[in-house]
């Protein structure tokens, strides 16, 4: 289903369409067997309503953004260890491939084969227990809730906060990712550099030409943050299973090596993001959206 804004349609009834229709989106690769596809096709689809409601957070209040967003964060967690056994496993390809001139055929036969048992233990461990159960029990519960969520304001009103203080938090978390580059602070960036994505998104339609550089720019920003932290997440994987072992210390140093030019590559291109100011950014996307709204 789209994920924007339609041009006729209040603030209001859009945000309760794009919650119930994310939670419909979410819900229906559950009901078609338990494979990592259909866990990464649920967990985007809770990404994107939670970008939706930190985009109205001060309009529903803060009690009714908690609840919601504690309800989705337990859906998601459910999920995760699925995904992050996918995620290592393709991490791990992107590496070898990245250094197939300095590897031979094949390399690190091992760490590929303890990857993809950890994968198929992880599928195993999904279907077996109850967490797709209370998962879809959890998302079926919240589009109930969102079908009746409460705004206080409408129109463009609703939504600049939300935008302002989400590109705000990733501004600041640029900084403090190039002041000090841990593993912690480029995944706090990653995570606002997604919500600003998903709430560009949102009002695609109201987007001026001038600001498809920038938006291009925020989604290869995204894959490079997120192949870091796929990085991040392989090397941790590695080191618990694999401790000092000669070839898994090799292939540690080169996952560094990755992470080292995937994060100078996405300081470059923030810099180039965020030098507007929060207010200066979102009056422009405002005066666009007041266009197209007529």
């Amino acid at each position: 289903m789209p994920f924007h804004f339609k041009r006729k349609e209040s603030v209001r009834k859009a945000v309760r369409r794009l919650c119930c229709e994310r939670l419909e989106d979410a819900l229906e690769p559950l009901r078609n067997g338990v494979h990592a596809g259909a866990v990464h096709n649920a967990r985007k689809e809770i990404k994107k309503l939670r970008a939706v409601l930190r985009l109205v957070r001060a309009e529903i209040g803060k009690s009714a953004y908690a609840e919601h967003t504690d309800a989705l964060r337990n859906a998601a967690e459910r999920l995760t260890a699925l995904r992050d056994a996918e995620i290592k496993l393709s991490a791990f390809d992107g590496v070898v491939k990245h250094f197939k001139r300095k590897l031979g055929s094949r390399p690190f036969p091992k760490i590929r084969v303890a990857l993809k048992k950890n994968r198929r233990l992880e599928e195993e461990r999904l279907y077996k227990g109850r967490s797709i159960t209370s998962v879809k029990a959890i998302l079926c519960h919240e589009k109930g809730q969102m079908d009746r969520l409460k705004m206080r304001s409408n129109g463009w009103k609703a939504i600049a906060p939300g935008l302002k203080k989400i590109y705000s938090r990733g501004r600041d978390a640029f900084e403090a990712a190039g002041q000090e580059p841990t593993a912690e602070n480029f995944h706090e960036w990653r995570k606002r550099v997604k919500d600003l994505n998903h709430q560009l998104s949102l009002i695609c339609p109201a987007r001026p030409r001038k600001f498809r550089l920038r938006t291009s720019r925020l989604d290869k920003l995204g894959n490079l943050l997120g192949n870091d932290h796929d990085l991040f997440v392989l090397n941790q994987f590695v080191a618990r299973k694999f401790g000092r072992m000669p070839g898994a210390r090799l292939f540690q140093d080169l996952i560094i090596t990755r992470q080292n030019k995937l994060r100078s590559e996405a300081l470059k291109l923030g810099g180039r993001f965020y030098p507007t100011k929060p207010d200066r950014f979102c009056r422009c996307i405002g005066r666009e959206w007041k266009k197209w709204r007529g």
